[in-house]
């Protein structure tokens, strides 16, 4: 498990990015709960927490794709005529987290 922030960085219903051992990753704190995933969108690899979260929907700032953070699975994809030109969107890599003493531990 990897450090990643104090509690306290991420209130409710807000999302933040990290680098943890290279890679990027993004928490999200839905109703004080603490989910992680992948914080490059599978599209056309937009921040995603630069984008907006909505209760337990992260919302892509490039192209709107949308992830649920508790699963890291698509819940809307890019409009149909994008994906055929370029592709969709795919599932997101979703990290297990912990917490200790006021700190979000996560499992690479």
């Amino acid at each position: 498990m990897e450090k990643v922030c104090e509690i306290s960085d991420i209130p409710k219903g807000t999302m933040k990015g990290f680098t943890v051992k290279d890679k990027q990753i993004l928490v999200a704190n839905v109703d004080g709960n603490f989910y992680a995933m992948g914080a490059i969108c599978s599209h056309m690899h937009g921040y995603l927490p630069s984008g907006t979260l909505e209760r337990n929907i992260v919302i892509c700032p490039v192209h709107r794709a949308q992830f649920d953070v508790t699963s890291g699975k698509v819940s809307k994809n890019v409009s149909g005529a994008m994906r055929l030109i370029i592709g969709g969107a795919k599932d997101m890599q979703t990290y297990k987290i912990s917490m200790k003493e006021n700190q979000i531990y996560v499992d690479l």
